[in-house]
This record gives C-alpha cells, structure tokens and sequence, in this order.
C-alpha cells in the first residue's frame, strides 16, 4: 500500500504546547503510542479509548491532509520544498488557542480566526498541490459520505479536502467523540492546559509526517521553523 503524508502545525518539541499534547494523547512527535501509555487522568481505560483516534494522527494543526505522493516527486523533494517555503512565511500567532468543543469532541481551537491566518493555511494547501495524487474512489466516497455541502464538495474535489479555504477552522484535537460523562475528560484537559501552557502560541513550525500504510500511525518526519516576526 502506498504511503501517505500530511503537512501539520506540530510544536516545536519540549515547548510547552507540545509537552500539553504529549501528556493528553501519550506520545511524542516521532513516535507511535506505546501499547504501555498512561496519563495523569483518573480512568485510563475511558482515558487510552477517548484518545486513540487522535493519537493515531499525532498531536497536530491539519495544514495540508494526508495525500498520496504524485510519482514525479520523491519525499526528499517534498522535504526541501517545506524547507523552503518556511524560509520565505512567517509564524502566525494563535492567541486565543483553548480547548474547546467543536461538535462531538474536544480539540484546541481559537475564538477569533484571523484572515491572515487562514490565508496562510490556504496558501500551503495550494502550494503543495502538486504534490498530491488525486483522491482514490475510495477516500473520494468516504468523504461524499459526510453529508457535505455542495461548496465544501467543491473544495473537495479541487484539494482533495473538504475543509479548506474559507471552510477552514484551525484546530487540534484532543479527543474522539465524547458523551455526557466526559465531563471530568474536559476538565482534566482544561487544567493540564491552563497549567502547561502559560503564554501564547505561535504557528512558528511546519512538520512532514508520514503513514506507510493506512494501519499505521503518522510519524514525524521532519519539521522546519517559520520565520520569526520579529526578522
């Protein structure tokens, strides 16, 4: 089966905003979950099923949804154009970054979405574009299945992605559904936060992870700094 990779915000490792997302999905940038992960939270059997789906995924911000690699490129290609687009973008502040509610789970979102922050996402989504096969008919059904509307359709099949563009909602998720009794989830969540991640976040970094096949964990690969505002 063939491999796929995704563009995320991943934090810098040891920054504040990773260790929060180290401690609630229990595992690191690099690696998969261990079968032997725990946390700080009362249950751990409710805690490991609330977070199994996420930690799948790794603790990220969606830039660029996991594609195919077109054949003409190789990832060592993708690499130094990530390199080289973080080179020529600056970081985007994330200020109001909180764990929230969005839907059925729990994710860190923000409370006021910049444009400028969404015009930056897009302009990832677009300019790896061509490095991304077309959808299979598989994922393209599984997608149509999600009830979209007839605009994120058309994002759909354009970027491969639904949630794109102005359908864009920064995010990082902190858990699978969740149902009246996780309540004590989200507050263990909110205070681990509130206790981790004392300033405010910056989108300062962007990571290549990979999956080689769709039963394994996306892995990072790489991660390259934005430039600083302040240069």
């Amino acid at each position: 089966m063939t491999a796929r990779y995704a563009l995320y915000f991943s934090p810098a490792d040891q920054s504040a905003l990773s260790r929060f997302g180290e401690a609630v999905l229990g595992r690191v940038a690099a690696e998969p979950r261990p079968a032997s992960c725990s946390s700080s939270f009362h249950d751990t059997q409710r805690w490991r099923a609330l977070t199994e789906k996420p930690a799948h995924y790794g603790f990220h911000a969606t830039l660029k949804a996991p594609f195919e690699l077109q054949p003409d490129y190789t990832e060592d290609q993708l690499l130094n154009t990530v390199a080289a687009f973080c080179d020529a973008n600056f970081a985007q502040p994330l200020q109001t970054l909180a764990p929230r509610r969005l839907s059925h789970f729990l994710a860190l979102t923000l409370s006021d979405q910049s444009a400028a922050l969404t015009e930056f996402v897009q302009s990832v989504v677009a300019r790896f574009e061509p490095f991304r096969q077309p959808l299979t008919p598989d994922d393209m059904q599984r997608r149509l299945a999600q009830d979209l509307s007839p605009h994120q359709e058309q994002l759909l099949r354009q970027f491969g992605y639904p949630y794109v563009a102005d359908e864009f909602r920064f995010h990082m998720t902190l858990s699978g559904p969740l149902s009246q009794g996780d309540i004590d989830y989200e507050h263990w969540v909110d205070q681990l936060f509130n206790d981790t991640v004392t300033e405010s976040s910056v989108l300062d970094h962007i990571a290549v992870f990979a999956q080689p096949d769709r039963h394994s964990a996306f892995i990072q690969k790489a991660t390259f700094a934005l430039r600083s505002a302040s240069t």
